[in-house]
């Protein structure tokens, strides 16, 4: 099987590098067009998905329906977008100017997560791998041994906590891997029902016009 783990488009908050997380913000243009291009690159490959399933964010969500075409999307908590605490809302360059929390996230994911688990309201990355992992053991490798390809449509932190199950890394100082996904990027992994293990295939693939790059403001 094939599985195809998507990160959203693009909001306004990504261009101005303010910590969305939990937040439920929209796409703005930039992220519908690459999503809708992204649909379009799918659709003239071939690339057909017998399952769907999605963050319940907006972001999340309307980049999978604008991908996909589709409605019968299955939204899970699981998939949301790690919870930043009294993070979210802020600039990430003051925050890292400050010496806050945030300035290990990328750095030092090790490090940033004792913090975390002492912040009172930061979610830590060991408890979004642990929800990541629950949703692929109890709904990826729960399917019938049938299903071709999968869509998963999630967030950059989420995505990455799919990953370090699928690699079976517990190396938190390798949370990141190939790095951050670009917005509408696209991770694709194999699946073997039989031996029961993944296979990570290519990370970081994007299906939109380079044109539409420049428009990225680069978090991380």
């Amino acid at each position: 099987m094939e599985i195809y783990i998507l990160r959203h488009g693009t909001t306004e908050w990504n261009k101005i590098h303010k910590i969305q997380g939990t937040t439920d913000t929209p796409l703005d243009e930039t992220g519908k067009m690459m999503a809708e291009a992204t649909g379009k690159a799918f659709s003239e490959k071939g690339v057909h998905f017998d399952r769907i399933y999605s963050s319940p964010l907006k972001r999340a969500l309307v980049t999978t329906k604008l991908v996909t075409g589709r409605e019968d999307i299955i939204t899970d908590e699981r998939l949301r977008e790690l919870d930043f605490g009294f993070q979210e809302g802020r600039i990430v360059e003051e925050m890292i100017e400050k010496g806050m929390l945030f300035k290990y996230f990328k750095t030092d994911p090790a490090r940033y997560d004792e913090e975390a688990a002492g912040s009172g309201s930061a979610e830590t990355l060991t408890a979004l791998i642990e929800r990541a992992a629950s949703f692929m053991k109890e709904v990826v490798e729960k399917l019938p041994p049938e299903t071709e390809r999968i869509l998963i449509s999630a967030h950059g932190a989420c995505n990455k906590a799919l990953l370090m199950y699928i690699r079976n890394e517990k190396d938190l100082s390798r949370f990141w891997g190939a790095g951050l996904q670009p917005n509408c990027g696209v991770d694709i992994v194999t699946y073997d029902f039989e031996k029961c293990s993944y296979q990570l295939k290519s990370s970081n693939n994007t299906f939109y016009p380079e044109g539409l790059s420049k428009n990225i403001s680069k978090l991380l």
